[in-house]
């Protein structure tokens, strides 16, 4: 499985940084750090610094355009977005997709 975080422009590449770190971006850290233990693929984008990972996911750019930068972070599994405006729990990433 292939994982892409979009995330919106942060201080730092985890966004833990400061006096002050915020405990959803530990939360995601560590998620991330299990997924890739785990075997997937697993990838952060951050807007300043890959702006082409942005543009290059057609669903991504459409929803950003659409939506504007408010919609961040957008997580995407095998290139289909799976959350936006929040990051996922664990569960929701192997979450099987409705029609």
């Amino acid at each position: 499985m292939k994982i892409d975080f979009f995330d919106p422009d942060m201080c730092c590449s985890t966004g833990v940084c400061g006096t002050s770190p915020d405990p959803e971006l530990i939360r995601v850290g560590e998620m991330v750090e299990k997924l890739k233990t785990d075997g997937h693929s697993v990838a952060r984008h951050m807007l300043s610094r890959d702006s082409a990972a942005f543009t290059s996911n057609k669903h991504v750019y459409e929803t950003m355009l659409k939506q504007g930068l408010t919609v961040l972070p957008i997580v995407t599994v095998d290139g289909e977005i799976r959350t936006m405006g929040r990051y996922p729990q664990m569960d929701e990433l192997f979450a099987t997709r409705e029609s």
